[in-house]
């Protein structure tokens, strides 16, 4: 059993609550854990290997367009995102990436389709195959795209990047109170070594401004601290605001590679992650470093987009 199948049962069910999709991996024995906690920040780790698998394969679905999950779900847990074909333009080509419901049939319809242009399976751990085109111009590939029945996204990467705000607009960060109690493991994010520190709340209550999370049993908040406010902000989210207030540049993109690597522990918020790996439709590969965290690398990156995810996360593209 593989990952292929979860995306098969995913496709026919449409949407289901977390147990559902916990018993199915369970089921396709793809379950890594007995831990039963969800939430929003499990990518806020150094490295994709130290996640359960099954929370490794949500965050994937997830970043390869799959599936969307919780907040992105409606009124499930999780629902299947619709087929569709996702076009990134290079100057010597367009490269098409299946993203979405997979079915039987519509893997079949997508062979036939796409008999006259360049097509690769791509096995890759704790996700399924990747499946893409490539052929000289967008109009070739829109052609595959009708004919196999798939929704059409041209500049996929481009389009979502265009569609979000930077890490610093007031609109992504809620004003919230400091979690009370001696219970609560509390520590800061750390620019120098970009990790977790230990920390206290009276360090949160009088910092200018800084990353703070709070942990006590399944729960875990992640908070933006400045005097005497706190706002409730995603976890990668808070580390390239904080990162952009101390001048730190942790990004670096190679022109000539086409490849934008950051540390391991400030993978970019999901859906600047998700607009990167739907250039390649490939996941980053992880590479180990003696420090304390390695680096994801992303591949075939249009200098564009490099630009775009800068911008949006208040990096300066050198």
């Amino acid at each position: 059993m593989s990952a292929n199948e979860l995306l098969l049962w995913m496709t026919a069910r449409g949407q289901g609550s977390w147990q559902q999709f916990r018993t199915a991996t369970e089921e396709l024995h793809l379950a890594g854990s007995d831990s039963d906690a969800v939430g929003e920040d499990e990518d806020d780790s150094a490295d994709q290997f130290a996640l359960p698998l099954y929370q490794a394969l949500r965050l994937n679905l997830q970043r390869l367009g799959h599936a969307e999950f919780f907040a992105g779900a409606g009124d499930s847990d999780w629902r299947i995102a619709p087929p569709s074909l996702a076009i990134t333009q290079y100057a010597g080509g367009c490269v098409g990436v299946l993203a979405g419901a997979r079915s039987q049939q519509l893997l079949r319809q997508f062979q036939v389709a796409a008999a006259s242009v360049h097509l690769d399976t791509l096995p890759s751990p704790a996700c399924p195959d990747q499946i893409r085109i490539t052929a000289g111009d967008a109009s070739t590939l829109a052609a595959v795209a009708a004919s196999a029945g798939l929704l059409l996204q041209n500049d996929a990467p481009a389009a979502i990047l265009t569609c979000l705000p930077p890490v610093d607009n007031p609109a992504v960060r809620r004003r919230t109170n400091l979690p009370f109690g001696a219970d609560w493991k509390i520590e800061q994010f750390s620019h120098s070594n970009l990790g977790w520190r230990a920390a206290t709340r009276k360090e949160a209550l009088s910092t200018t401004v800084g990353l703070f999370r709070f942990s006590l049993r399944h729960q875990r908040h992640v908070l933006l601290c400045t005097k005497n406010s706190a706002f409730q902000v995603p976890a990668q989210v808070g580390k390239y605001l904080v990162l952009s207030r101390r001048r730190c540049r942790v990004i670096r993109y190679e022109a000539v590679k086409q490849r934008l690597s950051v540390p391991a522990s400030c993978r970019p918020p999901f859906l600047v992650e998700r607009a990167l790996i739907l250039c390649s439709g490939l996941l980053p590969s992880y590479e180990a470093r003696s420090a304390a965290t390695g680096f994801l690398h992303y591949s075939d990156i249009p200098e564009a987009i490099a630009g775009l995810a800068y911008a949006l996360l208040r990096q300066e593209l050198r």
